[in-house]
C-alpha cells in the first residue's frame, strides 16, 4: 500500500479542463486539481451544477475556475 501525499502546489501554473465537472466523477476531481495549485475549466450541461463546483473552489480562495455551459 502506497501513502503517498501531492505536494501542495503540484499543479500550480497547470490548467485543467474537466468534463462532466457538474456530477459525479467531475465534480470529485475538480476541487483537488484546484486545491493543488490548477486553474480549473468547469465544463458540463447545468449551469447551476457548474457553479455549485465553482463556489467552494472560489471560497477557498484556490486560482479562480471558468464556468463553460457546453
Amino acid at each position: 500500500m502506497f501513502d503517498y501525499q501531492a505536494p501542495e502546489q503540484l499543479l500550480k501554473d497547470k490548467i485543467s479542463l474537466v468534463t462532466g465537472a457538474g456530477d459525479g466523477i467531475g465534480k470529485t476531481a475538480a476541487l483537488p486539481y484546484a486545491q493543488h495549485g490548477a486553474t480549473v475549466i468547469l465544463l458540463g450541461r447545468t449551469p447551476k451544477k457548474l457553479e455549485a463546483v465553482y463556489d467552494p473552489i472560489e471560497a477557498k480562495g484556490y486560482p479562480q475556475a471558468a464556468i463553460v455551459p457546453l
